[in-house]
């Protein structure tokens, strides 16, 4: 029987020779997770048109807010660890902080209207700068790939409470800290 050697990361820069071909590799795979993630908010719209129905299927206590932030209720966690599925609760005023994904998110409002800042990384500040602002209305449904090329915030500007679903491509034992990629940015 043989044993595969430890892989060790080495502290050498790769050459240019090499690099051309993993960032050939990194675009190719880095539009494959985009577009697995459209195909996630494709499905939600196409499985839970209808919202109502489907907040009414909620468990117990999902539709529970917070008073002083946001609150984010587990409603399914896919028994083979692939996904998990967020109710997020908004009062008015409250919003995430800036981040982007460790992982693809599709989300679709369910109830009320969300603002969505978008925001653009800057590798040589590590810094995000806000770059638009779109609303985002019940029924709409969004996709996110992971990583930094979508940063955003999500907040509820409305005088109204604001219900969203959101599918996060974690186990729902790493709901917590492995979704969120939190970044600095504008104020």
């Amino acid at each position: 029987m043989t044993t595969a050697s430890p892989v060790t990361a080495s502290p050498v820069t790769a050459s240019p020779v090499t690099a051309a071909p993993l960032d050939r590799l990194a675009l190719d795979l880095a539009d494959i997770f985009s577009h697995s993630a459209r195909l996630v908010a494709s499905h939600i719209a196409q499985h839970l048109p209808d919202t109502e129905t489907l907040l009414a299927a909620l468990p117990p206590g999902a539709l529970l807010g917070a008073a002083d932030t946001y609150t984010r209720h587990l409603v399914y966690g896919d028994p083979l660890e692939r996904f998990s599925a967020m109710v997020l609760v908004w009062r008015p005023g409250q919003a995430s902080p800036v981040h982007g994904h460790r992982t693809w998110c599709a989300y679709r409002v369910l109830r009320g209207t969300l603002t969505e800042q978008h925001y653009r990384w800057d590798p040589a500040s590590r810094h995000a700068h806000h770059a638009n602002t779109v609303t985002r209305s019940a029924g709409d449904t969004f996709s996110v790939p992971g990583g930094l090329q979508h940063i955003h915030a999500l907040g509820n500007a409305s005088d109204e409470i604001a219900v969203s679903l959101h599918l996060y491509g974690v186990s729902r034992d790493h709901i917590a800290t492995g979704v969120n990629l939190l970044v600095p940015a504008d104020a």
